[in-house]
């Protein structure tokens, strides 16, 4: 397991910010060369986005395609939604 902080500029909304950190933790397990990763998340609308077949037309559409797209990297991909109270220590490191 890995966890790490990334430092942006100027995200404003919330979801930009849980949907880029999504983002992030994909280009970190393919440069660690992890094969098999689940994302946890506590922002259910971007999870439900990321296990949904339909094309998101959102504003983070580019985003979730972009997420999407990179799951060729990895012999198994998995985004589950689980609840703040249950990872205090990543909503820490959020806040950080």
């Amino acid at each position: 397991m890995v966890a790490c902080t990334y430092p942006w500029e100027n995200i404003s909304d919330p979801v930009m910010a849980e949907t880029r950190a999504c983002l992030q933790a994909i280009i970190m397990a393919k440069d660690i060369g992890f094969q098999d990763i689940c994302i946890e998340g506590d922002a259910l609308t971007i999870i439900r986005k990321l296990n949904s077949a339909d094309e998101d037309r959102s504003c983070i559409s580019n985003l979730i395609k972009e997420i999407k797209g990179r799951g060729y990297n990895f012999r198994s991909l998995s985004f589950k939604h689980v609840p703040k109270e249950a990872n205090k220590v990543a909503h820490a490191m959020a806040k950080e």
